[in-house]
């Protein structure tokens, strides 16, 4: 007996540290990160082994079942080689389901008790992300230029470390939610005070960036979890947040500039066109090519050369660029058509719908936060994106169901942990 706690105690210890590494992953660097996936793979093994578990196979296949589209397209799609690449890419989301499904229900119970505490990481990790990039910078450019260039400079020159400025928007928005939680949870003056500390940086980055999508899924979110949590203290982070990102937009020229390109769209023809023009004329072609994509698409292969085939007759620049469909459920339904769609908005409507019943609001506005963002960009097809989405709502969907530890020398051996 004594050995068996000995083995809990150190996978409890052991799993905390893993999932705490998954939360610190907008610093880990890019070729670290499938060793931190893969212990914490096997980690959800041992626990299974250790404990008599049985495989939550609905659960598996309700939220893998998109890649399992993307596997059987590969019968069918003509450029295999592509397809496996972007299978690769995707694999979070079958690597993350099954990890959740076949780890032991006890330790599931010890993590979530745990997801404040990771909650906190993420945040750090992403203030330390914008700061650090921003302190390099600064050995080669001076102020003024990092804050003119900062949006192009972060892609390349972080080696490791180096974002879309979009996904670096995304990891801003999840970080403020985060936020709203753990101030709603309630903690004391001076975590409190570094949290304001923490969010008004992440806001400055977040408006050095001024990436439209992201900002506005963040304001429609807060607004949402305003209506539903009904706190004090979230009227005046809402009022914060809106003032400065408002007064951002109105008083900072680049920020007008980019919310005004929603007032005046255009084709895409030249390297001068905006983002929004591009995604217009990106969306042209996508909305041709549907009715062929049909109920079981192009495949995962074959769904962007579709693409650029109509770019092609309409528009050299977007064919150059090799731009994807910036829109995750047209990418869906180009990839593996209507199908595939349905299948993704199964698993969404289901676990979204069990979330509301449940109150389960932190993992409605990290799911909706990133839905929102999908109909603007293609989240699903960059580590930066799959990873992040498919972890988190991987996770706090186990906040949905209520995991009873099986007997009291397990409960006791995992609290343990909580108190050391």
């Amino acid at each position: 007996m004594d050995g068996k706690k000995e083995l809990s105690h150190w996978l409890s210890k052991a799993l905390i540290v893993c999932t705490g590494l998954m939360f610190l992953m907008p610093i880990i660097p890019r070729g670290v990160r499938p060793t931190a996936i893969a212990l914490l793979v096997i980690l959800s093994i041992v626990t299974s082994l250790q404990q008599e578990q049985k495989f939550k196979w609905f659960y598996f296949l309700l939220n893998s079942g998109l890649f399992i589209c993307y596997v059987i397209s590969l019968l069918y799609t003509d450029d295999v080689a592509y397809g496996l690449k972007k299978l690769e890419t995707g694999a979070s989301i079958i690597v993350f389901p099954f990890l959740f499904a076949i780890m032991n229900e006890s330790y599931l119970k010890l993590l979530l008790k745990n997801r404040f505490k990771f909650m906190w990481l993420f945040i750090m990790a992403t203030v330390l992300l914008c700061l650090g990039s921003f302190l390099k910078f600064l050995q080669v450019f001076n102020f003024e230029e990092i804050l003119v260039h900062y949006v192009n400079i972060i892609r390349t020159d972080v080696s490791g470390w180096n974002i879309h400025p979009i996904y670096l928007s995304m990891h801003i928005g999840i970080s403020i939610i985060f936020s709203v939680f753990i101030i709603k949870k309630g903690v004391t003056l001076w975590p409190k005070i570094a949290l304001v500390v923490m969010n008004l940086i992440l806001i400055g980055f977040l408006m050095m960036v001024i990436k439209k999508g992201p900002i506005i899924a963040l304001i429609l979110v807060l607004g949402y979890l305003l209506l539903m949590l009904k706190s004090r203290n979230l009227y005046i982070i809402f009022g914060a947040c809106a003032f400065l990102i408002i007064g951002t937009v109105i008083l900072n020229p680049k920020a007008n500039d980019k919310f005004s390109e929603l007032l005046q769209i255009q084709d895409a023809e030249t390297q001068e066109a905006t983002s929004t023009d591009i995604r217009f004329s990106i969306y042209k072609c996508a909305v041709e090519i549907l009715p062929e994509a049909g109920i079981f698409g192009y495949g995962v292969g074959d769904g962007k050369n579709k693409l650029l085939n109509c770019y092609q007759e309409t528009s050299a620049f977007l064919a150059e660029n090799r731009y994807n469909s910036h829109n995750q459920f047209l990418g869906i339904i180009i990839k593996v058509g209507f199908l595939g769609l349905l299948v993704f908005s199964l698993f969404l409507i289901y676990h979204m719908a069990r979330a509301f019943d449940k109150r389960n609001y932190l993992l409605i506005a990290v799911t909706l936060f990133y839905c929102i963002v999908m109909f603007s960009e293609n989240i699903m097809e960059r580590e930066n994106g799959i990873l992040y989405f498919s972890f988190f709502v991987n996770f706090f969907i186990m906040i949905n169901y209520n995991f009873p530890v099986k007997t009291s020398e397990d409960r006791d051996s995992l609290q343990s942990v909580l108190k050391k």
